[in-house]
């Protein structure tokens, strides 16, 4: 008879369990019983490997030596609750017995199968059995290789067997490739649907101001009718007619427009959520198998023709008086404007929520977007579709950081990350891993937006403290900045043109201003209001390739885009989009798409950028 023992090896270990217990927060390894082996932390319980609380623990200790025998802290990763430090250091925290004991059940017995959360199913009477993503050949052995040569899911007997010698690829590894291939794809399809989305409301729109343009109309003509005398009544009939037979017309028109976009709308809907179901809860080797057919749904999505404009018909009397032996009644009009769609489509893509707190600056570099997590004290790295790809602390001389803008040059043929601080009053740098941190302190008293002069590599840093901007000498001639102060009432954000001029945004003065490359002031556009043009409390700043200003006009909760000569173009995102408090702005300008940090609803909005 089977013992609990016996019984825990044959029953298959959930995949949570070792993303969620059996690895570490940090490091996203998974324990074992040498460098990684399980601590806990006894303020909070949480559980970290004993590496990576090292690491972290020596970052956050004061430089000066501590002396033998006394207690150091330093804060819990996850919650910032403080943990006391034996002279033993990290290897005298408690080891965690239970995750101990199931680490050493995975390691040791042999008898753990682990499966994927998304594969657990329940049956009729409530219990959780477990779906293997079996071979259909040998069906006790799990697809987990990829044929190259054959294109095909193999287990471990069909590539000794079948495919011996052919090259061979991890399944989860071909199959992430599968829906890097098809997420473009699918993200085309969801923003084509947004596309047809704002054209049924162009419809709807059309149809409205027709019905509505009709009662005028109709008004206008029994205005006139009440008017004149009897006899005319049946010359009134008569316009009447006319009125209602254009309308039935037209509006039958519309209506047909309006149901066939309808009807396309749910067709492609039910395409784009079967293949995101699919993406979502469908195996590997599922993925792998239906690549080519659920990509060729997804480009009859994309293919799908929306017409640019709506033309909105109206219908109109106009009347005209003359003797009662000459009686000319006007006649009905029609008039055609066009609406562009753009108006009725929402702009917004996707946004990162529930990840950050009072986020600030952001941009980007090579396809990722850099942001400024201000509250939790760390930049955080997103790719172009809103997944996370690392994070990494500003707080790494245990001297505490209050972290406002970014952005990311090349330094020694090298991407390096430059974070303004306010505790530091000056700079921190990182590489784009955050490892090698490195400091420019004394730059400022109150650094905020920080940008670096393509043409010259001039470091520019807005002081907000001391209402000035600072030039400084390029990463490898550190010496004294220039500043230049023109009247600034806190400065917040900085950005340079294509030309080279410098744009800073004067929040308290609710304008932007205009310097040349060597800092002579040029220009100033916007004024305090809520009118096209106007600005209330303006922060981040950003330059698009054709020389256009965006401005962060936190105060009306929008994006105003200006030209380069300050004069107003269109308003990028508003209020209506979702749009809070926004802060920082920056483009990946090649997927035509911007990126707003929003403090108001911490959270991270990606949309449509197309003026």
């Amino acid at each position: 008879m089977a013992g609990p023992e016996s019984d825990l090896q044959a029953a298959a270990l959930p995949r949570w369990v070792v993303d969620d217990i059996l690895t570490c927060g940090i490091c996203f390894e998974t324990f074992d019983f040498k460098s990684k082996k399980p601590k806990s932390l006894p303020s909070c319980r949480h559980v970290f490997c004993m590496d990576c609380l090292i690491k972290h623990a020596a970052s956050e200790q004061n430089q000066r030596k501590q002396g033998q025998g006394k207690w150091t802290t330093f804060e819990c990763p996850t919650c910032r609750k403080k943990v006391n430090l034996s002279p033993k250091g990290v290897e005298g925290l408690p080891d965690d017995r239970t995750v101990l004991g199931l680490t050493d059940k995975v390691l040791n017995k042999g008898g753990v199968s682990l499966k994927a959360k998304d594969e657990e199913k329940a049956n009729k009477d409530g219990m959780v059995t477990r779906v293997m993503d079996t071979c259909l050949k040998h069906p006790r052995e799990e697809l987990r290789m990829f044929c190259n040569r054959c294109a095909v899911p193999v287990c471990a007997e069909c590539v000794e067997i079948e495919h011996d010698g052919h090259s061979t690829s991890g399944i989860k590894k071909v199959a992430g490739m599968s829906k890097e291939n098809l997420n473009p794809l699918l993200g085309e399809g969801k923003w084509k649907m947004k596309e047809l989305g704002g054209h049924l409301k162009g419809l709807q729109y059309a149809e409205e101001r027709l019905q509505v343009s009709k009662e005028a109309a109709t008004a206008d003509v029994r205005e006139l009718g009440r008017t004149l005398k009897s006899e005319i009544d049946e010359i009134v009939a008569i316009l009447l007619g006319e009125i209602e037979s254009r309308y039935k017309d037209k509006f039958e028109v519309v209506t047909k427009e309006k149901d066939s976009a309808s009807r396309k709308l749910e067709e492609l809907n039910q395409i784009c959520s079967g293949v995101a179901a699919e993406l979502e809860t469908s195996t590997p080797s599922k993925i792998v198998e239906k690549e080519q057919e659920m990509g060729d749904q997804l480009k009859q999505v994309v293919s799908q023709d929306v017409p640019v404009e709506e033309y909105v018909l109206t219908l109109a009397f106009k009347a005209s008086r003359t003797k009662l032996s000459d009686l000319s009644f006007g006649e009905v009009t029609e008039t055609v404007d066009t609406v562009d769609r753009k108006s009725f489509t929402n702009r917004v893509l996707w946004q990162v929520e529930g990840k950050m707190r009072n986020p600030g600056g952001v941009t980007t570099w090579d396809e990722e977007v850099y942001v400024v997590d201000r509250g939790n004290k760390q930049i955080q790295v997103f790719d172009c579709h809103g997944n996370s790809r690392r994070r990494f602390s500003t707080d790494v001389f245990g001297n505490g950081s209050e972290p406002q803008d970014v952005c990311v040059t090349i330094f020694e043929n090298e991407s390096r990350v430059l974070v303004t601080d306010k505790y530091e009053q000056g700079l921190r740098i990182f590489d784009k891993y955050g490892e090698r941190p490195d400091r420019v302190s004394g730059v400022c008293k109150g650094p905020m937006g920080l940008t670096v002069c393509k043409h010259s590599k001039t470091l520019i840093v807005v002081d907000e403290d001391s209402n000035c901007v600072r030039m400084c000498p390029a990463l490898d001639r550190r010496g004294p900045p220039t500043n230049y102060a023109y009247s600034f009432n806190h400065p917040f954000g900085i950005t340079t043109g294509v030309k080279g001029k410098i744009f800073i945004s004067d929040c308290q003065n609710h304008c932007v201003k205009v310097l040349s490359p060597t800092g002579e002031h040029l220009d100033t556009f916007g004024s305090e209001g809520g009118g096209e043009g106007q600005l209330r409390h303006p922060l981040g700043v950003h330059c698009d390739d054709q020389g256009r200003i965006l401005v962060a006009d936190s105060g009306n909760k929008r994006v105003e885009v200006f030209s380069e000569e300050g004069e107003f173009v269109a308003h990028a995102v508003t209020a209506e989009d979702g749009l809070g408090c926004p802060v920082g702005v920056a483009l990946l300008q090649q997927r035509n798409m911007l990126v707003v940090t929003d403090a108001e609803s911490h959270k991270l909005l990606f949309l449509r950028y197309s003026l």
